[in-house]
């Protein structure tokens, strides 16, 4: 079975009990994304230098686990209402109000969002820390594969910096290019979350 970008969809999801989501097809279809967290790294302690039954690893720093990994996907702008949902839930997510939990001071389609932020764990045990700067917001994203049994990766807790989103003119059209950090979990299975779209 060939998956093709015309048959795959993306959505942004907020972390309401019932969450708000913004669905995007694909335009260039060049979603790019780990398929897992990072591990910690091990080092190699020999005996004496030698490799002999004594010899072992030592785990490394947490740190690592817990560092956020890229996820990116280009848009293009279009004269719709969904273009201009998209670039207001992206100004939100640098818009909190610095509560807790941190919700949007703005909002989308008249809806308030709440951040994703420490809903997930890292390392299995602790819920992940919050940012310094209350203003600060993640969302999570869903990344779907359409098929008689459907593949959807969820990055959790991504941040998406506006320094770090381009927009791009050129003669076909204006596309926005989204480079977002992913602070959360990264989980498969084979459906959306179950949410309420922003656009109704």
């Amino acid at each position: 079975m060939k998956f093709t970008n015309k048959q795959g969809k993306i959505r942004l999801y907020d972390g309401s009990t019932t969450p708000f989501y913004l669905e995007i097809d694909f335009d260039a279809g060049d979603f790019s994304g780990p398929m897992g967290i990072p591990k910690t790294e091990e080092t190699l302690v020999l005996d004496r230098g030698n490799m002999t039954a004594d010899a072992h690893y030592v785990e490394g720093s947490v740190t690592k686990v817990m560092e956020p990994v890229a996820v990116s996907f280009t848009g293009a702008v279009t004269d719709d209402t969904q273009s201009g949902l998209l670039l207001d839930w992206m100004e939100q997510l640098s818009n909190g109000d610095s509560a807790s939990p941190v919700k949007s001071s703005g909002t989308v389609n008249s809806n308030t969002l709440t951040s994703t932020q420490g809903d997930t764990q890292r390392d299995g045990v602790n819920g992940n820390p919050l940012f310094a700067d209350g203003t600060k917001m993640t969302c999570n994203i869903e990344y779907r594969l359409d098929s008689t049994t459907d593949i959807v990766f969820h990055y959790n807790e991504v941040l998406f910096p506006l320094d770090g989103l381009s927009i791009s003119e050129a003669e076909d059209g204006v596309t926005i290019a989204f480079a977002g950090l992913c602070y959360g979990t990264i989980t498969r299975d084979t459906a959306f979350t179950a949410g309420t779209s922003v656009e109704v």
